[in-house]
């Protein structure tokens, strides 16, 4: 009995009940590596998926997300209740916080969401001829396909002739495993 105790506080469980700790060592390195980059940021884009808005957040960078100029991107409207949705708009609206759905396949729904950037980042832009641009979000909400699709409307816009490298994407979670930077 006394080694079923000890083995139950090591696992985070408490008599008193409390906070339950099963953050991975990885995923806190990765939020670690996150803040860090997100000091150096220009502009953030949030993903977080339409269905779920609240849960797919991660609330660890919540304070440092509302500090950075930023869009939260409600990805794959395409799979969302529109009424539903039409009211968690409305909700970060009122919260200041400017919120826009998106199908991250889309080219059209990702040509607004870069226009909206764009007029954000407007005076910046005549400043400065690099800007980061960071995307986060919680595991399998759809930023590496943000990403490509950033790179493909980028590419017919801009021409180049070296080949960019892309983010891998599939239908499972933990395709992208680590933090990559994109030219785009």
């Amino acid at each position: 009995m006394v080694k079923m105790k000890r083995w139950l506080g090591q696992m985070g469980f408490n008599k008193n009940g409390g906070n339950i700790n099963w953050f991975p060592g990885h995923m806190d390195a990765a939020n670690r590596a996150i803040r860090r980059r997100l000091k150096l940021s220009d502009f953030v884009i949030e993903v977080r998926d339409a269905r779920i808005p609240l849960s797919s957040a991660n609330e660890d960078l919540q304070p440092m997300l509302c500090e950075k100029r930023r869009v939260i991107a409600l990805n794959k409207k395409d799979l969302a209740n529109p009424n539903i949705m039409h009211r968690w708009i409305r909700y970060f609206n009122s919260c200041k916080q400017e919120c826009f759905p998106i199908n991250a396949h889309s080219r059209s729904s990702v040509q607004k969401l870069l226009d909206i950037m764009e007029f954000k980042l407007k005076e910046v832009i005549t400043r400065e001829p690099t800007l980061l641009v960071i995307v986060v979000g919680v595991p399998n909400v759809g930023k590496s396909a943000l990403i490509n699709s950033i790179h493909q409307i980028a590419s017919s816009r801009f021409p180049v002739q070296e080949k960019m490298k892309r983010a891998t994407v599939g239908p499972l979670p933990g395709v992208t495993q680590d933090i990559a930077g994109y030219k785009v």
